[in-house]
């Protein structure tokens, strides 16, 4: 299986430092789709658990494994899409993405975490890529 690939995109003006909000990253599957990922923020995450109310928003698999990838996922292939507000959006956004966007998304975040884990292992501060 091909691995997928990623690279970031900074949204940010020119000379400020980007938080990680601010970062769109693209990762390709191995369908060779350009995924555009930008991270939801505290705000949008809110507008989804109210969406979904308290019982679905406490299902943790499936709001962090399908619904968070599904909502972040700004363009495939040079389209844009909207960030869904219904449930049938977010349905929509599932399907599109797919198992094997899903599989590359999942590929990014345990990278991720790695990365995370070998900086607070070590000390250091994070270097931006």
């Amino acid at each position: 299986m091909a691995k997928p690939q990623t690279r970031l995109e900074s949204q940010a003006a020119p000379g400020v430092m980007s938080a990680a909000a601010d970062e769109v990253v693209v990762l390709t599957d191995i369908l060779g789709r350009k995924l555009k990922i930008k991270p939801i923020d505290i705000l949008y995450e809110s507008q989804l658990t109210r969406m979904f109310g308290t019982e679905a928003a406490a299902n943790l698999p499936y709001m962090m494994g399908f619904v968070y990838p599904a909502a972040s996922v700004c363009e495939i292939d040079g389209v844009a899409y909207p960030r869904p507000t219904s449930q049938q959006e977010v349905d929509e956004a599932i399907q599109r993405l797919g198992r094997e966007g899903f599989a590359a998304f999942l590929q990014h975040m345990q990278s991720e975490m790695e990365k995370l884990k070998q900086v607070a292992e070590s000390g250091a501060e994070p270097k931006p890529e």
